[in-house]
């Protein structure tokens, strides 16, 4: 079965990796390594990698909420292209998302395409150091769904600036520590007779260098 095509982790994904929306209403997007209470002084570069991993299941679901396929594992990893600190107005921190992994589903097999994994964008949420992620060109693959369910045993889903979720910094004893990523996505059908799906899962990052989102 087919599933995403995505990040745009931020796309990982959004996005991810990103893997990001939320546009601000002034300034360019940025994604700082310092505490914003003295100011943004270190930004993450472009081509730095920022990755996540699910740290609890991952469901994948059709329609009333009804589970296609569970799965313990996923990742989401992506490269940054800018830093966001252009000044553009609304300017968001793109990049593209390398890598979508999905691991002991409970016998299905999702595969994201690793010929076009997709991009992602990250959007600052003003007045927090959040950001809304999106994903844009990845496709995932859903193999052997049940019968039972009536739909085809093979479904490709395929994202299209599609918002997949919110990118949460977190900033601890006035330190940027480790960010999470919350995702909670409708994703369209590209197969005929299969539903739209949705995709969920809480995710930590593990990249080297905490962020929090900032303008």
């Amino acid at each position: 079965m087919k599933y995403l095509k995505m990040v745009g982790l931020a796309a990982l994904a959004a996005g991810a990796l990103m893997a990001f929306v939320g546009v601000g209403t002034a300034s360019a997007t940025t994604l700082c390594e310092n505490n914003q209470t003295t100011g943004c002084t270190t930004h993450v570069n472009a081509g730095t990698e920022i990755d996540f991993s699910a740290e609890d299941s991952v469901a994948l679901k059709g329609p009333l909420g009804i589970i296609i396929a569970t799965c313990t594992e996923s990742t989401v990893k992506g490269t940054t292209e800018n830093t966001g600190t252009d000044g553009s107005p609304g300017a968001a921190v793109t990049g593209t998302i390398t890598s979508l992994t999905f691991g002991n589903c409970g016998g299905r097999d999702v595969t994201a395409n690793t010929a076009t994994t997709g991009t992602m964008s990250i959007s600052h949420n003003a007045g927090t150091d959040n950001a809304t992620v999106t994903s844009n060109d990845t496709t995932v693959t859903i193999k052997t769904i049940p019968s039972g369910l009536g739909i085809p045993e093979t479904c490709n889903y395929l994202t299209a600036n599609t918002d997949i979720g919110t990118l949460t910094g977190k900033v601890e004893a006035g330190a940027v520590v480790a960010p999470t990523f919350d995702i909670a996505a409708s994703i369209p059908t590209e197969t005929a007779g299969c539903p739209n799906g949705t995709w969920s899962g809480h995710y930590i990052y593990t990249g080297t260098t905490p962020f929090i989102a900032s303008d």
